[in-house]
């Protein structure tokens, strides 16, 4: 039956067309003067706004009680607002009948009375001047610009200064230019900040918290062609999976094809054998110490397992490691190693009996060929050959005397990460020490004339210099814990396992120069 012409029509691809999301309209507030947020409410008719931060809110406000030539002082501050930007209580305040507010008394440390003096705006300064032992920010303010820069300096190494609006904004902007890649979307909960907004919310007798912001992310959908639904054999309404876009679908990152491996130190193996040799290598390379093994020796009894068929008797080399692996394994049994002939058939034999002794014996070792000694093994495959070897090798790893000389090893191994471990502890002992230091330093400048605070000032930059070394000390020493733990010691592990693949780096094969793929179920 012919092919119906619509089977082999040519598809163009397409442009695709992006079309907007579809926005709920946002329910009207009956009162759009008035908002709550948290347990403020804000009424831009009826409120008092605080000259502080000039939020118009419902909350309590102490008024001014001075009296100028136009009348009395409008100004009001907020509950907030006065007691951690200057320390009073505002119901006390309002029910002195002469109490005058900090604008009058020109003490105001709001972002415009400060630009008027010529000086910079604070900012949020309220967890560091609770932090400094200060009981408000004009009573920080008082004592110096080297005591805010000294206690902004340690709050910023203990990693705890929320900082000014303006570190804010660029930690913010760090975060978002980290995640520009990752996704695309529009925040809708934004709210343009001002410069007096340096109070809401902000309680200076509770600890420092960190607000998160939820934002919602706009996910674009992609209405596809006809022609691209036959092509890919997709459904119109499928979305897209979030925060990709088309071209990220379409590019998938294809693997350069790999040489198969055929040849493992000199011997052609079949493709069911080549894991078997990298197996003997490895274990050949980890053991040689103990086992005296030289530095060509496994590269021989490979060749010599694969292509010993037309020798008239078994290797030396060969017969030599076999009655090696048999020796350890027969002490770990309590008897005593036999003196076998590298060219008898008394060695052969006994390999049967172990592997037939053994309690993990499989089927494919071939136990009636072994029973009838150097004949029999030479008639044995070279897929044979390398199973009863690792069999023997594998045996050996139980044993006493292995199992001792891998702890000895990891002990051995171990003593570099033991000693950054301890460079660790004694970094951050170091540097807790001299935060000590420095805070007690700052208490004395606190109480002390401006003499002894200006010579304490001095001696916390010193300090603050001493603390950074420690820092870089602790963390090159984490660095080096890391590099140390990414050696592994004996242990050989793949460089990447992921989806049913993974990939090796062995000195065994090509003096870990290449990349071995190892596909697995």
């Amino acid at each position: 039956m012919a092919a119906s012409p619509e089977s082999f029509e040519v598809l163009e691809p397409q442009p695709l067309e992006v079309i907007a999301p579809e926005v709920n309209a946002k329910k009207c507030n009956p009162m759009p003067r008035v908002r709550v947020v948290g347990h403020r409410i804000y009424d831009s008719e009826n409120g008092k706004t605080c000259h502080q931060c000039r939020q118009k809110t419902m909350d309590f406000a102490a008024a001014c009680k001075q009296v100028k030539k136009k009348g009395p002082c409008p100004i009001k501050y907020c509950r907030k607002c006065l007691l951690n930007r200057y320390g009073e209580n505002a119901e006390e305040a309002e029910g002195k009948e002469d109490w005058i507010c900090p604008k009058c008394r020109g003490i105001c440390n709001c972002s415009f009375c400060r630009k008027k003096k010529g000086e910079m705006p604070t900012g949020i300064m309220a967890h560091i001047a609770k932090a400094s032992g200060c009981t408000s920010v004009h009573d920080l303010l008082e004592k110096g610009s080297d005591m805010v820069a000294a206690t902004q300096a340690i709050l910023k190494m203990n990693g705890s200064d929320k900082g000014t609006k303006r570190s804010r904004e660029t930690d913010a902007a760090d975060k978002v230019a980290a995640k520009r890649d990752e996704s695309v979307g529009i925040d809708l909960n934004a709210v343009p900040g001002g410069e007096g907004d340096e109070n809401i919310g902000v309680d200076l007798n509770a600890r420092p918290s960190v607000c998160i912001k939820k934002r919602r992310k706009l996910q674009h959908c992609v209405k596809k062609n006809p022609a691209d639904e036959r092509s890919h054999g997709g459904d119109s309404n499928e979305p897209l999976p979030r925060n990709e876009s088309p071209d990220v679908l379409n590019n998938n990152i294809v693997l350069p094809r790999g040489t198969p491996v055929t040849t493992i130190a000199g011997a052609q193996l079949d493709n069911e054998d080549i894991g078997a040799a990298i197996q003997f290598l490895e274990f050949c390379r980890a053991f040689a110490e103990i086992f005296q093994i030289r530095k060509e020796h496994p590269e021989r009894i490979l060749q010599d397992v694969v292509g010993g068929r037309e020798l008239r008797l078994v290797s030396s080399v060969v017969a030599e490691f076999h009655i090696k692996l048999l020796s350890v394994i027969q002490e770990e049994k309590g008897k005593k190693p036999l003196a076998y002939m590298r060219d008898g058939d008394a060695w052969v034999v006994d390999v049967g009996k172990c592997i037939s002794e053994s309690a993990f014996t499989s089927k494919e070792l071939p136990l009636d060929c072994l029973n009838q000694g150097v004949s029999g093994y030479k008639n044995l495959s070279p897929s044979c050959k390398l199973r009863v070897l690792n069999f023997l090798c594998d045996e050996t790893l139980c044993t006493d005397k292995l199992r001792n000389w891998i702890d000895m090893q990891n002990d051995v191994a171990a003593e570099p990460m033991n000693a950054a471990r301890e460079k660790v502890r004694a970094a951050k002992e170091k540097e807790k020490r001299l935060k000590e230091r420095l805070k007690d330093n700052m208490d004395k400048s606190l109480l002390s004339p401006n003499e002894t605070a200006a010579l304490n000032c001095e001696e916390n930059k010193d300090l603050i210099s001493q603390i950074k070394e420690a820092q870089e000390v602790k963390h090159s020493a984490i660095n080096d814990m890391a590099a140390i733990a990414k050696q592994g010691g004996l242990w050989t592990k793949p460089l990447i396992v992921e989806k049913g693949l993974a990939y090796w780096k062995l000195d065994g094969y090509c003096d870990n120069a290449t990349i071995l793929l190892q596909g697995f179920v």
